[in-house]
């Protein structure tokens, strides 16, 4: 079994598709720290400028009204126009480094907010405001700073929140990517039988081994993840890894970034194995790599098509396949908002895989390979 696993990943070393693969990969790193360093990502004070742009977009969908307490504006303007002014006293705390000035008008800000969700006529500007699920996320953020006096960072991205930055776009399209990767896993060898029947092993064992040299290339990837960020490090600087990072599991939580990460990379080994052992079974059904690529994308998508599915299904691995949304909490922005856990996620996902293992364990015999 190593000697064959062994050839296997140097087949896969020297494969074309995978230096192609390793190739965007760091052209992708790239590119995005080359947009964060260009957008200035992070920037407090520009992050509050798109704030104050976004709130005057939203007061010009009314007319001029009288904003005081006693006035002829509606509960909502008036709201509208304090949250402006939060905004802008936010950003002088910025530029006159005032951080407990600008964390005490946060949660003003938030809790603000909060109030006028519930307002008359709010859907009219919900577009150019935070989500309830983002609000609350920036609470529970502002008020584990305000409670554990942790020193508030309004500077650019760093190393450590790029990695969250990068970790967060990459959790909803990994399953799509590693689907591309995989989808024509076994083509190959179900179109030439040749090729594997002069191996001293079963065709199960064979299978189990081609996974396996395709996951340790999985690992290659999420190391170059790394690897090809650490030029933001000369840029602009290490950061804090123990930072806190808001989060929905089931409530509204702080993670420190090196937990966020953590969670992150094992969702990431968790969604490549079962995208890899899914390949290798609709390989088996389809004996086509487009088929299985498209059934893939279909069942991925299909939670979001109908998202009413994920509260009649909830053990639908499918569902958690896009864990930034889960960490998030995007699924409770939903018309029927569905509050997934990130954890039962991982649990479902977990037992997708003994299932499919315990599959390829079972129905992948060489007298099947003949049949095919």
């Amino acid at each position: 079994m190593w000697k064959i696993l062994k050839t296997l990943f140097i087949l896969e070393k020297s494969n074309k598709k995978n230096i192609f693969t390793c190739i965007i990969v760091a052209v992708f790193v790239f590119g995005l720290i080359l947009f964060v360093k260009t957008e200035d990502l992070g920037n407090s004070i520009k992050g509050k400028s798109g704030e104050y742009q976004s709130l005057s977009s939203a007061l010009t969908k009314f007319q001029i009204v009288d904003a005081t307490d006693s006035g002829n504006g509606s509960d909502l303007y008036k709201n509208l126009v304090l949250q402006q002014q939060f905004v802008s006293k936010q950003r002088m705390a910025v530029k006159m480094d005032r951080p407990e000035l600008f964390l005490d008008t946060a949660i003003d800000l938030t809790n603000l907010r909060a109030n006028s969700f519930d307002m008359e006529g709010f859907d009219k500007v919900a577009s150019n405001l935070p989500t309830k699920t983002e609000n609350q996320l920036d609470s529970a953020f502002y008020q584990y700073i305000k409670k554990t006096g942790i020193p508030l960072s309004t500077n650019s991205f760093s190393f450590f929140p790029f990695l969250v930055y990068l970790f967060g776009m990459l959790g909803s399209v990994w399953f799509i990517f590693m689907s591309i990767y995989s989808c024509g896993i076994m083509v190959e060898e179900f179109q030439h039988t040749s090729l594997i029947k002069g191996y001293p092993i079963t065709f199960d064992k064979y299978v189990i081994a081609k996974c396996i040299s395709s996951m340790l290339l999985v690992v290659v990837f999420l190391l170059e993840l790394f690897v090809c960020s650490l030029p933001l490090v000369y840029f602009k600087g290490l950061g804090d890894p123990s930072y806190p990072i808001a989060i929905f599991d089931g409530i509204f939580d702080v993670y420190p970034i090196y937990k966020y990460l953590g969670i992150s990379i094992l969702y990431m080994i968790c969604i490549s194995i079962f995208t890899i052992l899914l390949s290798v079974i609709l390989n088996v059904l389809l004996k086509n790599m487009y088929l299985t690529l498209f059934l893939e994308l279909l069942l991925y998508v299909f939670p979001m098509l109908f998202p009413n599915m994920m509260n009649l299904i909830p053990f639908n691995p499918f569902n958690y396949l896009n864990f930034s949304s889960l960490l998030n909490g995007q699924t409770l922005d939903l018309a029927n908002p569905v509050a997934l856990n990130s954890t039962h996620g991982l649990i479902y996902i977990g037992i997708s895989i003994v299932i499919m293992v315990v599959a390829v364990k079972l129905f992948l015999t060489t007298g099947k390979l003949k049949k095919v």
